[in-house]
């Protein structure tokens, strides 16, 4: 019994033994609950200044290069200081996080900075203004100022200057001030090179052809055709038809001297596909002509590209193309529908005879002698007989 008593009594000091015991801490393995935990803020704000850092590398070292290195190093030091918070520090995600961070910060500046010079500039975006009528155009690089220069056939024709702002300066150049002729003859195939070179003030230079069809700029070729409209007139006891007069069309630009006028009162270019038309500034008129006498002439018409406008007699502004044949204001709509405005037989017609069409355009960009290009379209006209043959004459 005794024994028993014993073995109790030791069992219960044990217990109490253990229970006095301070708690044993593992060396090894921290409080978690007390330790002071990363935090996720310090990532973000590390990257974002890195990008704000690779923002101003962009500025190819305007800012300054220390600048920006120690605006790199701030950010790398928060990434590096949130990865030391972490329970075991993961040396190669600090290593690729420090890399990528290098990249993104100095990157652009070592870009344009490291890059060999001759591939720092750039020629760009050669458009022509028709508002304006200015050739206008880019240039991109690292340096300060550059000249440019226009020549045709090894000859300079116009130069001028400008200082880059964010690396870029925009020229322009008005057309009047080294135009020479046209680029283009009526197929389309280059007859005069117009060329911009560039020179940067760290010596790096770069050439390139304004493009051949901004550079056709004076009409040279010219043609009239003319279409017979007749009317009827019914009464109780018969139908009479007569000439009520002519719609007259005209096409300008370039194409063939030798197309001229055709029986019925066409013209050869009505079937001709070599015509290229001239986006330009010039005016058109025409004159109805019977020997040396005027018999009519048309209002002015005045051309900005390709776009005509003018003032009708008969129905107030008017507005046309001459890419193509383009119909011209009369003296009053045809009798049977009311609708066509043609040249009325009694506002120009002088009994049977030869009556010559002029187009007269006026260029406001012309080489030569004289600004004005002229064409003559003509038929004999008989009108006693609305089935008159209108023949070239």
């Amino acid at each position: 019994m005794s024994g028993l008593l014993n073995k109790a009594t030791a069992v219960k000091e044990s217990e109490a033994a253990a229970t006095a015991a301070p708690k044993k801490l593992n060396p090894a393995t921290p409080d978690r609950a007390g330790s002071e935990q990363p935090s996720p803020v310090l990532p973000r704000i590390g990257w974002a200044t890195i990008v704000i850092a690779g923002i101003l590398s962009l500025q190819g070292g305007a800012i300054g290069l220390v600048i920006v290195c120690l605006v790199a190093l701030v950010g790398v030091g928060l990434l590096v200081q949130h990865e030391r918070m972490q329970p075991e520090l993961n040396t190669v995600k600090v290593s690729i996080s420090v890399v990528l961070a290098v990249l993104i910060s100095l990157g652009p500046y070592a870009a344009l900075v490291l890059i060999p010079q001759d591939s720092s500039m750039a020629l760009t975006q050669i458009e022509m203004d028709q508002e304006s009528d200015e050739v206008t155009f880019y240039v991109r690089g690292s340096f300060s100022s550059s000249t440019a220069s226009i020549s045709s056939g090894g000859e300079e024709l116009w130069t001028g200057s400008e200082d880059l702002n964010n690396d870029f300066a925009k020229y322009r150049v008005p057309v009047s001030s080294f135009f020479q002729g046209n680029a283009q003859d009526n197929t389309g195939a280059t007859i005069k090179s117009y060329e911009i070179s560039i020179e940067s003030d760290d010596g790096q230079t770069e050439t390139r052809e304004i493009p051949p069809t901004f550079m056709n700029r004076e009409v040279l070729e010219s043609g009239a055709k003319i279409t017979m409209i007749t009317k009827t007139e019914t009464s109780s006891s018969s139908t009479d038809t007569e000439v009520d007069g002519l719609l007259v069309e005209s096409i300008v630009g370039l194409f063939g001297p030798s197309e001229e006028a055709e029986d019925g009162g066409d013209h050869s270019m009505s079937t001709v596909s070599n015509y290229l038309p001239v986006f330009s500034d010039y005016t058109i008129q025409i004159k109805v002509m019977k020997g040396s006498s005027q018999k009519w002439q048309s209002p002015i018409i005045s051309v900005d590209g390709t776009e005509a406008t003018w003032v009708s007699a008969v129905s107030g502004s008017k507005f046309g193309s001459t890419d193509r044949w383009m119909g011209i204001s009369g003296t009053g709509y045809d009798a049977d529908t009311g609708m066509i405005e043609i040249l009325k037989k009694e506002d120009f017609y002088d009994n049977a005879g030869c009556y010559t069409f002029q187009v007269v355009v006026t260029n406001e960009y012309y080489t030569g002698e004289t600004s004005t290009q002229s064409s003559s379209s003509a038929w004999d006209l008989d009108f006693s007989n609305e089935d008159g043959e209108m023949s070239a004459c």
